[in-house]
């Protein structure tokens, strides 16, 4: 975090007046407030924490939040991802919407965010010391405790008069093996309100050919124009991040229609 940039502070009751303020605006149902109250832990606090909305002089934010894969499975892709996430940052940092970007990153078998919500330059770069595959897939655990965050920081930038878009995007080579607290239909639930608010892109590259990505996102009520299928290779690991970057940029442009941009958003 740079010198001149204060992040917020956020607590459990805050929370859950900010889920109170998103049921009552109708961005989500009172049974999705439930669930995202059920996920507020100190770590989700964390994620929830971001640029002081006060230090924020862009009048229309976007909020990219990315869960990258870290477990066992993604050993031997070390280097193509840190390389991937390195690139995608540089390609945010080069746009015209870099002043409007902010950045927050998870791992799946980190309970710690890497970092909420900064600006791309203070985002981490990945690299062999900070990105180690090891352990399983607590994938809808970590996807229902992002989304947490992201309505919780986006609801104290909107109290501030700041126009705000969401865009979620997770790198996944498997299946859930290892959630506790969240199950597939739990995502759903969450992300069928996120959509319908017309504020959010639900995003997920799928790594490899053992999972039938397509369906687990439909499960999870990801729209199907906004998954992506990657080989397990250095080049496609590459290529999916050089997407993503893409993708979130031309998103935040806002030339299309909200649905459109989720319904569309590797494939125009």
């Amino acid at each position: 975090m740079s010198a001149k940039t204060s992040k917020s502070r956020i607590d459990i009751s805050t929370a859950k007046s900010i889920f109170a303020e998103a049921v009552a605006d109708g961005l989500m149902s009172q049974p999705t407030k439930d669930l995202m109250c059920v996920s507020l832990d100190d770590a989700v606090l964390a994620g929830c924490a971001g640029v002081n909305p006060d230090d924020i002089e862009a009048t229309e934010v976007t909020l990219v939040s990315l869960l990258i894969d870290d477990s066992g499975s993604m050993a031997g892709l070390e280097d193509a991802v840190i390389a991937g996430q390195r690139a995608m940052l540089e390609a945010f940092a080069k746009s015209k919407q870099k002043d409007s970007f902010l950045v927050g990153m998870w791992a799946l078998n980190r309970t710690d965010p890497y970092h909420s919500y900064v600006k791309v330059d203070d985002a981490v770069r990945l690299d062999r010391r900070n990105y180690q595959p090891n352990g399983c897939t607590p994938l809808c655990d970590r996807w229902c405790e992002i989304l947490s965050a992201n309505v919780v920081y986006a609801g104290q930038l909107r109290a501030n008069g700041t126009v705000v878009r969401s865009i979620v995007v997770v790198i996944t080579d498997s299946y859930d093996n290892a959630s506790q607290k969240f199950d597939i239909a739990d995502c759903a639930k969450i992300a069928k309100d996120l959509l319908s608010s017309e504020q959010f892109i639900l995003a997920m590259v799928g790594v490899g050919q053992e999972t039938d990505f397509r369906a687990m996102a439909k499960k999870m009520a990801i729209p199907d124009g906004a998954v992506m299928i990657a080989q397990a290779t250095a080049s496609d690991m590459r290529h999916a991040f050089h997407l993503v970057s893409q993708s979130v940029i031309r998103a935040s442009q806002a030339v299309v229609s909200p649905s459109k941009a989720q319904n569309q958003f590797f494939t125009s």
